[in-house]
């Protein structure tokens, strides 16, 4: 009799306590990206900061950014960059081939990465969000 209580128990309070675990793995999964996508900001960051004489700086710091987030999918990772005030896209060539001028010595270099994130558990889906990540930097 005792052994067919304990077993109702556990009957009762094991999908309750598997619902509430898999609920903190999928919010640790979200919590993991975030982390990993503040990460490779920083890197891009670092990376444009110093890139002042390239053609194209934020075609480098976008492909550094990629590098230090294996865990992201690159297709789905947003990129906007401001350079000393000038807003671009994923990329900022210079003209003709020559360095982009918007990175002076001193100005601020900013980037900003979004991500986006699905909160499901067991299939059912409890809304989306968007990470997002922004650094400046000083040019150096």
């Amino acid at each position: 009799m005792l052994f067919r209580s304990a077993l109702v128990e556990v009957a009762a309070t094991l999908p309750i306590l598997l619902l509430i675990m898999t609920g903190i793995f999928s919010f640790s999964v979200a919590l993991n990206r975030k982390m990993e996508l503040s990460q490779a900001t920083g890197t891009g960051g670092r990376v444009l900061a110093v890139a002042r004489g390239q053609n194209d700086p934020c075609l480098t710091a976008a492909t550094a950014m990629y590098a230090a987030a294996p865990g992201l999918s690159q297709s789905e990772i947003s990129l906007t960059f401001v350079l000393g005030g000038v807003s671009t896209g994923a990329t900022c060539p210079g003209v003709a081939g020559t360095a982009n001028l918007n990175l002076t010595p001193g100005g601020n270099a900013n980037v900003t990465a979004s991500y986006p994130c699905n909160l499901n558990v067991y299939g059912h889906a409890f809304g989306s969000c968007t990470l997002t990540s922004q650094i400046t930097e000083i040019v150096q």
